[in-house]
């Protein structure tokens, strides 16, 4: 009897995020109470995302060497190139919120991309590979980049990213793909988990747009140009992964994962890198509203892609649905 319900709440994603976001904005009491939720929350939500994903899937995987590696440069290396640019053109009277904003441009894609890329049916087992191997880099490429382009040495909280890594990423995966693989209960009732990831992802907002509100608030009118550059940087995520489908001519088995690792941002690591080495809480404002900005607009370029995808020939929409 939950099937219905759960699989509403997944459909009206964005309606929700949309509700939630505003409430979360002007009421952030609630929200910021249960900050201890968001670990569980990404957990369940990987884990739901992985009870999506068949053994078999991760098999054609190794068909996409070259698409995973160029999502390993856009993340890296072109989003925080244009990152740079943009803390240098627009905050080059704030050095805190331009190293942040620096910091936000090589970040990782966020944890929660691939529960996107399933929503719209594409191929979860390519995104969830592509976050692993980026998570895994991420203490490897993140310093060298910021100090590459930046000129700026940071410690990345490996400890932060080895938790993450195991602990709300790799175990909770693993754990789903192997149930998947093995239970015919848990093969064919992927709306009740792709469900209860969606409500995981709206907790997710709720304490994070409760948590910074008065930082936001507090802004006044210079977070109003703040929201403009990480709106932005988001568009220029979407972009790139654009870009590549025009110029390499991609199915969207492999353009949907590259969509939606590009634009997002694993934003914790800003906080959790702020938090070892001391800094100036100002380096997070950036990756704090850019939080904000992809949890709303990837439900949005969710909702884009089922409607275009409604608009085509069936055998176009067999292309994104025999992925799963």
């Amino acid at each position: 009897m939950f099937i219905k319900p759960l699989d509403w709440i997944s459909d009206n994603l964005l309606f929700l995020v949309l509700v939630v976001g505003a409430f979360s904005l002007f009421y952030p009491g609630p929200g910021s109470a249960i900050s201890w939720a968001v670990t569980p929350a990404l957990a369940i939500m990987v884990l739901c995302v992985g009870l999506t994903i068949h053994s078999e899937d991760l098999k054609q995987v190794i068909k996409y060497p070259l698409v995973i590696i160029w999502s390993v440069i856009l993340q890296f290396v072109l989003m925080a190139l244009f990152s740079l640019m943009l803390g240098k053109i627009f905050f080059a009277g704030s050095a805190g919120i331009s190293t942040g904003q620096l910091l936000l441009g090589g970040l990782p894609a966020d944890i929660s991309a691939p529960l996107m890329v399933y929503l719209v049916r594409g191929n979860t087992a390519l995104a969830t590979t592509m976050l692993v191997i980026s998570m895994i880099l991420t203490p490897f490429v993140l310093p060298n980049v910021i100090t590459l382009f930046g000129g700026v040495s940071l410690t990345i909280p490996t400890t932060y990213l080895i938790i993450e890594l195991v602990g709300i990423i790799i175990i909770p995966v693993a754990g789903g793909i192997y149930l998947n693989s093995n239970s015919v209960v848990i093969h064919e009732n992927k709306e009740v988990w792709s469900g209860i990831a969606s409500i995981c992802y709206i907790i997710l907002l709720f304490v994070v747009v409760s948590s910074n509100a008065k930082a936001i608030i507090g802004l006044k009118t210079f977070a109003v140009l703040i929201l403009f550059v990480e709106i932005s940087l988001n568009l220029f995520g979407y972009g790139l992964a654009y870009l590549t489908k025009i110029i390499f001519k991609q199915k969207n088995d492999t353009f949907i994962p590259l969509l939606f690792m590009a634009s997002t941002k694993e934003f914790g690591i800003a906080s959790a890198a702020v938090d070892t080495m001391k800094l100036n809480s100002v380096i997070v404002i950036p990756s704090a509203f850019y939080a904000a900005v992809q949890m709303i607009s990837s439900p949005i370029m969710v909702k884009v892609i089922k409607s275009l995808n409604l608009k085509k020939p069936l055998e176009e929409q067999v292309e994104i649905i025999d992925t799963n």
